[in-house]
């Protein structure tokens, strides 16, 4: 009998599971701050793009910009602010006062698009985040810049 395929399964599902942990262990860890964005809305806006800056890991990520794909949900409170990526099973929660903002221009496809990139604690480890949208972005920017977000360097 050829283990390989018990193997093989054993991985997907370990796999598998890791996710379904690492996002309930987030969601547990942010309720507290998301139940407060969630109860003093100011900005929610779904979002065009959003990409993560790569830190490492699977195929050299290290400092490459990782797209997003599927719905992105901002939802800005007073002092707060969360990035949910339901498709990636991923939710983001920043306080404004720990994050910066700035503007930044990169490649896009076939063109150059504005960004707003967020920098801060998200969870136990510190993210760089960049977003847009066509038609939003300097709303975007000022509704982030209210939750005491710091501008920083682009």
């Amino acid at each position: 009998m050829n283990p390989l395929p018990i193997l093989f399964a054993v991985v997907v599902i370990g796999g598998i599971l890791y996710l379904f942990v690492r996002q309930n262990r987030e969601r547990t860890s942010n309720a507290p701050l998301r139940g407060k964005i969630q109860a003093q809305v100011r900005y929610s806006t779904t979002l065009d793009h959003a990409s993560i800056l790569g830190t490492g890991g699977f195929h050299g990520t290290r400092g490459q910009w990782i797209r997003f794909k599927g719905p992105k949900r901002l939802v800005i409170g007073t002092d707060a602010f969360m990035l949910s990526l339901p498709q990636a099973l991923r939710e983001y929660v920043f306080t404004g006062n720990e994050t910066t903002i700035a503007y930044s221009q990169a490649p896009s496809g076939l063109r150059v698009r504005d960004w707003i990139v967020i920098t801060g604690q998200a969870g136990d480890r510190q993210v760089h985040l960049a977003i847009t949208h066509k038609r939003r972005l300097p709303e975007i920017w000022q509704a982030l810049a209210d939750t005491g977000a710091a501008e920083g360097a682009g």
